[in-house]
Parts: structure tokens; C-alpha cells; sequence
């Protein structure tokens, strides 16, 4: 507030030198305080970096021992188990799901329904949370679900095609 009462009294002239030098010595200021960000870390032994770490090859092994509950073990069977399906390789391709429910019982009667009307295709029954759900069909392309699909309308109104993995057709 002082140097601008102070630069109203003095005539432009004067205020462009006083403007420059205020500048100058607020920059050096700021300049001046910089100065040790070089300097980091200021001891050695404050730095992790400091001190360089040397491997030793010549070193002998060591030895690690792992104690675990034998539960893990059947677990990680359990979990592995899904891996390697009973029908064997599976490959990308189509079925439709015609019904989910979450009362087991209906879904069971669903499918036992399409089975006895398309006995030629496999039927599925897997678990959604929250539903059960019917899937049916082993399709490589979407053409031979949609066929299906347009079949099934009349019985099983909210079918939908669905892109899943399915079994490799059998070779006679």
C-alpha cells in the first residue's frame, strides 16, 4: 500500500525504475530461497539412497519353509475343478436360455418341458445369482440359435440368445 502512495508522488519516469528494481529484489528473493533443493538430503545417512546396496553372488542358498492348513489344498481343487469340464474342450459359440427362475423345481420342469419336445439338443441348468436358468443348444453361429430361438417363441416366450462357451460337436 506504501509503494503505491509512494508511486503516485513520483512521476512516470522514476516509477519505472522503482517497478524494475522492486522487481529485481522480489525475484532474488525468490531465487535466494531455492537454493538448497540441491542439496537433498542434507546428511547421508537420512537417504536410503545413500548407501549402495551390494549383492552377493557368491552367497549360499537359502532354504524357505512354508507351513500352511491342509485345507488350502483340497480348496484349491475345488476351485481348479471348474478348469476342465466333464464334456471336455469347450469352445465359444451360442445357446439360448429359455427360462430362469429362482425356485429350482420350476426351472427343472422347464427344462424337463423342452427336452420333451427337442430331445435332439442338450439341455443345461446353472446357477445365476439370484436365478436358475435353463440353457439349451450347443450353436457354433448365432444363424442356427436364431432358427432354434424362432421355434421356441411360441413355447418359451422370453427366449434369448446368448454368446457362451459349448462343446465341440460330436464326428460320427
Amino acid at each position: 500500500m506504501v509503494f503505491l502512495y509512494l508511486c503516485l508522488a513520483i512521476d512516470i519516469k522514476h516509477m519505472k525504475i522503482i517497478v524494475f528494481i522492486t522487481a529485481i529484489f522480489i525475484g532474488s528473493t525468490f531465487a535466494n530461497a531455492q537454493d538448497g533443493w540441491l542439496k537433498f538430503p542434507i546428511n547421508k545417512k537420512d537417504s536410503v539412497r545413500a548407501q549402495p546396496v551390494k549383492l552377493d553372488y557368491s552367497a549360499k542358498k537359502g532354504k524357505v519353509t512354508v507351513h500352511k492348513d491342509a485345507r488350502l489344498d483340497k480348496l484349491t481343487d475345488f476351485v481348479r475343478s471348474g478348469e476342465e469340464s466333464v464334456e471336455g474342450v469347450q469352445i465359444d459359440g451360442y445357446r439360448i436360455v429359455i427360462f430362469f427362475d429362482q425356485d429350482k423345481s420350476a426351472v427343472s420342469q422347464q427344462k424337463a418341458n423342452f427336452l420333451a419336445r427337442y430331445n435332439e439338443h442338450k439341455a443345461y441348468v446353472d446357477y445365476v445369482a439370484p436365478n436358475y436358468r435353463v440353457r439349451v443348444g450347443n450353436f457354433r453361429t448365432r444363424l442356427e440359435a436364431e432358427s432354434l430361438k424362432a421355434e421356441l417363441l411360441a413355447f418359451f416366450p422370453t427366449s434369448v440368445i446368448v454368446v457362451d462357451k459349448i462343446q465341440l460337436p460330436n464326428l460320427e
